[in-house]
């Protein structure tokens, strides 16, 4: 023991009194001079405190981490050191303070707290996980892995949130003549057909674009600072890459497939997601009415004109 330690064990002794386990180094020698029995049993000294080298050990890293306040750069540290003994890890927060020509050292067991805080953190980590993932499948169609109607409304609603001066076009696509495709091959290959062509549009469309399933052989694109125009011109070109498309069927012959697409635009037809689908909707049963394959956008004066059209809408349903 280092002669100052001796001599100041008179003088500590009352800190013996205390349940809070304390060390106390000095300041200048930059050595242990006492710790308290309090100290002595918080590291289980009957177990592995007999050993001088655990410490010696522990000492030094004591040491180490108070060169911060040896150097002046700080008064005060708080900081972790982990200790192994019998396969255990113990985990113990020091908070280190000058007080004149000593540094006083508070030691207490974190072992538990520390556990804990990481067992929350893993409990958090896994319930974001599973939440992620809820969100997911509550937003993605199953079959063609593309968002679903409730991801279209939800994405609309964010576009209008973060621009009030939002400029975009909703067009409405549906596959012409699906059923022949179930009735001629099977249900699984229609879904073969849905599959590829969501596949085949993601291609096409640019970052700036949503595409989502809204039901059966219907689709929606949402086409963000685009105006009615440009992307009537845009669903056109996708319909032209669509139509080149061969699909093989189960009896190794190839069909091709082809869309029909009605567009509205923000502001000009609507302000409200169901007003522009539902128009994008009139001007697609305008398209089904006339010969299909095309794209048609909505406009007040052609339903005027062409309003005896639209009647027919619940047959036309029925003869995609």
């Amino acid at each position: 023991m280092h002669p100052l330690a001796k001599d100041s064990q008179g003088e500590f002794n009352s800190i013996n009194l205390l349940k809070i386990p304390i060390a106390i180094f000095s300041y200048s020698e930059k050595e242990l001079i006492f710790k308290n029995n309090s100290f002595d049993e918080l590291f289980n000294t009957n177990v592995i405190g007999t050993s001088e080298d655990l410490y010696k050990s522990l000492e030094k890293k004591l040491v180490n981490e108070l060169d911060c306040i040896y150097q002046g750069d700080t008064e005060s540290h708080l900081f972790n050191i982990e200790v192994e003994s019998s396969r255990k890890k113990y985990i113990y927060e020091y908070n280190a303070y000058k007080n004149n020509e000593f540094i006083i050292v508070q030691v207490q067991d974190v072992t538990k707290l520390k556990k804990t805080q990481f067992l929350l953190h893993s409990s958090n980590s896994m319930l974001e996980k599973y939440s992620n993932e809820m969100f997911m499948l509550a937003h993605t169609d199953q079959l063609t892995k593309t968002a679903n109607r409730r991801a279209l409304f939800t994405k609309f609603d964010q576009l209008k949130n973060a621009n009030t001066n939002l400029k975009c076009a909703i067009s409405v696509l549906d596959i012409d003549y699906f059923k022949k495709f179930n009735d001629s091959y099977g249900h699984e290959f229609g879904d073969y057909v849905l599959e590829m062509f969501c596949e085949h549009i993601k291609k096409l469309i640019s970052p700036l674009s949503f595409f989502s399933r809204i039901g059966g052989e219907e689709f929606c694109l949402i086409q963000d600072k685009s105006d009615k125009g440009d992307t009537t011109t845009n669903i056109q070109q996708i319909l032209e890459s669509i139509k080149d498309m061969q699909i093989e069927t189960p009896t190794e012959k190839t069909v091709n497939i082809s869309f029909s697409a009605g567009v509205s635009e923000y502001g000009k037809d609507g302000t409200t997601l169901d007003v522009l689908l539902n128009n994008a909707d009139k001007a697609l049963y305008y398209a089904k009415q006339h010969g299909r394959s095309c794209v048609i956008p909505f406009s007040t004066e052609l339903f005027e004109k062409r309003g005896d059209i639209l009647y027919a809408k619940d047959v036309a349903r029925n003869n995609r």
